[in-house]
């Protein structure tokens, strides 16, 4: 990659961001506006109902409940560090292994046929449904938290691998046997890079999957976690909290879609993928 391709792949990456920061304030201004119409209209009330400056004040303020705004953010702090832990676990083991199986499906080709409609079958079936049946085998651990959070991420991904081995350039495959290239020198020099801007599209949409899972896991299976801690919450009639979860759970899903998003760029540059255009 030479200076002009990393130019643009820099600049590539500032758009990025600064489409991200556009959306967010988008984001803020949609949601302080219908929530301000939900108020006034009657059909809810500020109590459960939280504007963007309510979240603002929860973590800059002093509530009704006469608690130090610092205590608000150390604890939302803390119960997010413990959700984040859950999502890199589900994120890495999900991620592996749709990689391990997918490169088995190039090895073995009788495998994609024989487990590929089965994994397709099986993304149908909602996680709410999937989440007990982890439960009842392996219980609350972190077994569970990686298995939960992992199906989320592990189906997009084996599909799209699967699909990017597959689009695979006839012509390549015969010049690599044409000159005496193994089965894993095709994979290594072929089949992995062809099939790499597929694995970064789907892992930019399994980063926030895998957040989610992993909140699924603590609201239904634990009282850890910002998922943990929303039914407590509720129970507390806490909405200002709530709201605030759900903001946070916002910011930090589309801060890890941009960065998601940035290593994509750089690594796609990298290989040669985007190159610098005009």
């Amino acid at each position: 990659m030479n200076n002009s391709d990393l130019r643009y792949a820099l600049g590539r990456i500032g758009k990025s961001v600064g489409l991200v920061i556009l959306s967010m304030a988008v984001l803020t201004v949609a949601w302080q506006l219908a929530v301000g119409w939900l108020i006034d209209s009657g059909h809810t009330n500020s109590y459960i109902a939280k504007k963007p400056v309510d979240v603002w004040d929860y973590f800059t303020k002093v509530g009704i409940d006469n608690v130090e705004p610092s205590v608000h953010r150390h604890d939302i702090l803390a119960l997010l560090w413990v959700t984040l832990g859950h999502t890199a676990l589900g994120f890495v083991a999900g991620v592996a292994g749709s990689i391990v199986l997918a490169l088995s499906f190039v090895i073995v080709k009788p495998l994609e046929f024989m487990f590929l409609p089965v994994a397709v079958f099986l993304r149908t079936v909602p996680l709410l449904a999937l989440a007990p049946a982890i439960y009842l085998v392996f219980g609350d651990g972190l077994v569970a938290a990686a298995l939960i959070s992992a199906v989320v991420v592990f189906f997009p991904i084996l599909l799209n691998l699967a699909v990017g081995f597959r689009s695979v350039s006839p012509q390549a495959v015969d010049m690599v046997r044409v000159n005496g290239g193994t089965r894993w020198t095709l994979l290594r020099k072929v089949a992995i890079p062809t099939a790499l801007p597929q694995l970064f599209a789907s892992m930019r949409i399994a980063v926030p999957g895998a957040l989610t899972g992993a909140m699924l896991y603590e609201w239904l299976l634990t009282t850890s976690g910002l998922g943990g801690k929303i039914p407590l919450a509720k129970s507390q009639a806490d909405y200002q909290q709530i709201w605030a979860i759900a903001a946070v759970v916002t910011v930090v899903s589309i801060l890890l879609y941009t960065v998601a998003a940035i290593v994509e760029e750089s690594v796609l540059a990298r290989w040669g993928f985007i190159t610098r255009r005009g």
